[in-house]
């Protein structure tokens, strides 16, 4: 499994991007990160080793919300772009089964979540 080691470098780069921002690390509520659903990843994983990799930090309050990005590909026959995994990995225009990945590998940080002044802290 080796989420556990994305998590951590997950927490890490939230770490630095807070000191580059000037955000304390207590104030961050959740991070938003999004998993490509034709990559090695797996969403669950994360999830469950996300409390292990801040148990003690000053990110023990701070939630992980997962997001999953849909695999897309482009058929190198007609140029359709299509769900690869939802559509059999053929081409639903021309049937050719010769395509290149447009999206669904990625891994993102995409958003860091900070707690509002009159929010309290779970």
């Amino acid at each position: 499994m080796h989420e556990l080691g994305i998590v951590f470098e997950i927490v890490k780069r939230v770490e630095l991007a807070a000191v580059e921002n000037l955000l304390a690390l207590p104030d961050i509520a959740a991070v938003v990160v999004e998993v490509g659903e034709a990559s090695t990843i797996v969403p669950k994983y994360l999830r469950e080793c996300w409390p292990a990799a801040i148990d003690g930090t000053d990110l023990k309050d701070a939630e992980l919300d997962v997001e999953i990005i849909v695999a897309t590909v482009r058929c190198k026959a007609c140029g359709n772009v299509y769900e690869y995994l939802n559509r059999g990995k053929v081409c639903p225009d021309c049937g050719s089964p010769e395509c290149v990945m447009v999206t669904g590998q990625e891994l993102n940080i995409r958003e860091i979540q900070v707690f509002e002044p009159d929010e309290e802290k779970i």
